[in-house]
């Protein structure tokens, strides 16, 4: 038995930069610049913009996924409990009386989540007083450590965690005046999740469910704090 284990060492040293394939690198830049440009009007405010509680909110809420090659695709996205989870702090944040009402703003193919000026006109052509984005960016790593070298056999890839995924999240959270155009808070979140399973049980779903539920449970209780630091002003509007 020692025998065999040192030879399957021996195999997985030689073997592992072939197994292994490409592991590719977070292009954190890449990221942050994807989501700080937006295509607005008034991208700098002449003077503080203000808005009064409590406010009607547009919500609108999308995830881009960064590929291998720098590009952005749409192939990840929020998933329903995600949604639940975002609109209970909205409910929240209602109950308390910072916000009127609130709705979503459906996503399609005729517009991109960097396209505020047209979310901007979407919210305003139903009276929102404000536009709450929600955008996401997130990229994920597929790749075999050295622990993969017992997938030559059934029962290692059943058994040893031979198989990783890594994912990471970066989230921006702005709410836009509709009247002025301007954003009057902005919160930023990031999540990494990094998992190590045998290769025939590990599911990238389960790496990108975790780092999307981590990530809201950092931005939404800060959020929700921004929201309440707005002092309510219901006169005057």
């Amino acid at each position: 038995m020692g025998i065999v284990f040192r030879i399957l060492f021996i195999l997985s040293t030689l073997a592992f930069p072939f197994l292994a394939g490409c592991m590719s690198t977070y292009n954190r830049e890449a990221v942050e610049d994807r989501l700080e440009k937006v295509t607005l009007d008034n991208e700098v405010a002449q003077q503080m913009s203000i808005i009064y509680m409590p406010i009607k909110v547009a919500v609108f809420i999308d995830m881009e996924t960064m590929d291998s090659d720098g590009g952005f695709e749409e192939n990840w996205d929020w998933s329903k409990s995600d949604k639940k989870l975002i609109m209970s702090y909205l409910d929240n944040l209602q109950d308390l009386g910072y916000i009127s009402e609130y709705f979503l703003l459906p996503d399609n193919a005729d517009f991109t989540m960097q396209d505020i000026n047209y979310l901007i006109d979407e919210a305003g052509k139903r009276e929102a007083d404000v536009l709450l984005t929600l955008r996401g960016i997130i990229w994920i790593n597929s790749y075999l450590n050295p622990s993969s070298i017992f997938n030559l056999t059934i029962l290692g890839a059943w058994l040893v965690p031979g198989s990783n995924r890594d994912a990471i999240l970066q989230v921006n959270m702005d709410l836009w005046n509709v009247k002025d155009n301007n954003c009057v808070l902005t919160v930023k979140g990031e999540g990494v999740t990094r998992l190590s399973r045998p290769t025939f049980l590990i599911e990238t779903e389960e790496a990108v469910d975790t780092v999307k539920r981590d990530t809201l449970r950092k931005i939404l209780p800060e959020f929700k704090k921004r929201c309440r630091e707005i002092k309510p002003a219901k006169g005057d509007r």
